[in-house]
């Protein structure tokens, strides 16, 4: 190059090298908070105070499950039947519905709940099939009471599920 001779910055590397660093940042930005709009990962709750109310209930319900004595055995057959018997040890459980709910432990879209049909005092079966692998918390309850447990699909078919509370 001579010395009175100018180039077109447009054919600099060193320019465009500058440029792409914000460039690439502002693109990325853009990226960033899109995905942050879009999607929702369920972990953050709105009303703690309400949530720490709810809590209180529960540990209530947790703590009738330990006073009535009740635990159970959750079955869960290759056909899709699900099998609830409750301990013969223990006394029978009250009468009424039974929920189950089945919690995945890292995807809430795979959660499952349904009612369990009563086949006799401490039998009581229901259909589900489910959406997918991992490791699921079991959550045996009624308004009064609470059974839980954890189940990791494909590893056991079978689920001890029992009071979560000790006596102080």
């Amino acid at each position: 190059m001579h010395a009175g001779q100018t180039t077109n910055w447009k054919r600099e590397p060193w320019v465009w090298m500058l440029i792409s660093i914000p460039l690439a940042a502002v693109i990325m930005g853009v990226i960033t908070i899109t995905l942050a709009i879009n999607t929702w990962s369920g972990l953050v709750v709105d009303d703690y105070y309400q949530k720490g109310k709810h809590i209180n209930r529960v540990l209530a319900r947790d703590r009738r499950a330990w006073e009535l004595g009740l635990a159970a055995n959750l079955t869960m057959a290759s056909d899709g039947m699900i099998a609830v018997r409750f301990d013969p040890a223990h006394p029978a459980p009250p009468r009424g519905d039974i929920e189950l709910s089945l919690i995945h432990a890292t995807r809430p879209g795979l959660d499952r709940s349904l009612l369990l049909h009563r086949i006799d005092s401490r039998l009581f079966v229901a259909e589900l099939v489910l959406p997918g692998q991992g490791r699921w918390n079991v959550f045996l309850q009624t308004p009064e009471w609470r059974l839980t447990g954890s189940w990791h699909s494909g590893e056991h078919d079978r689920v001890s599920l029992l009071p979560n509370f000790s006596p102080e």
